[in-house]
């Protein structure tokens, strides 16, 4: 994801969803990004590194191909609204770097509404807190199936793998390691061949 900044500056002040939805549809904001978490709106900068935009490019171009033809769809920087039947709507709304999505009915203009099938953050440092903590408990909470973590600054990737239960069944890999995609089962990513193309 792009390097963050909070859009209320030093005058942190809590945002409600609906509050959320009226800044983000003006016509001024229509080339900006932003996120909503835990009530506070961050406006992506827009810096992201070229190592991030390798990264994240490979590993949906890989999915992408993969899925021609399939139900299900990749999309790169959209906007998640999770919901979940037993829980309702989530206050906070996310772009992640990649998402696997199954359901057409839940992509609307807005972005996708509802829960994801699987999700991608690339970290940069500014945003690993979110990525590692609040990102990982909603996406679990609300039914995500399944979590990739890529980081290169750590050199690991962690997975989070829904399985129901209070806590997530976590795995981590290095960029040495070739990884199966668990919803999609023969399809995997090599992590050896994005080195390749990374500046390090």
């Amino acid at each position: 994801m792009n390097e963050p900044i909070y859009w209320h500056d030093e005058d942190l002040v809590e945002t409600s969803f609906e509050e959320f939805m009226k800044l983000i549809n003006l016509p001024e904001n229509q080339d900006k990004t932003f996120e909503l978490i835990d009530g506070y709106i961050f406006m992506m900068a827009g810096n992201a590194t070229t190592n991030h935009h390798r990264i994240s490019g490979y590993i949906a171009r890989k999915i992408g191909n993969y899925l021609e033809g399939k139900k299900c769809e990749v999309f790169q920087d959209i906007n998640v609204y999770l919901f979940n039947e037993d829980i309702g709507k989530c206050k906070n709304a996310y772009q992640p770097d990649i998402i696997i999505g199954c359901d057409k009915d839940k992509m609307t203009n807005k972005g996708y509404e509802g829960t994801p099938e699987f999700i991608v953050e690339v970290v940069s440092k500014s945003t690993a807190g979110n990525d590692y903590f609040v990102k990982s408990k909603m996406y679990m909470e609300f039914g995500v199936k399944e979590y990739w973590i890529v980081d290169l600054h750590t050199k690991q990737i962690v997975v989070y793998i829904n399985n129901g239960e209070n806590s997530p069944l976590v795995y981590k890999y290095t960029f040495n390691d070739e990884i199966t995609i668990g919803i999609i089962k023969d399809l995997s990513i090599d992590f050896k061949e994005i080195l390749k193309i990374v500046n390090i």
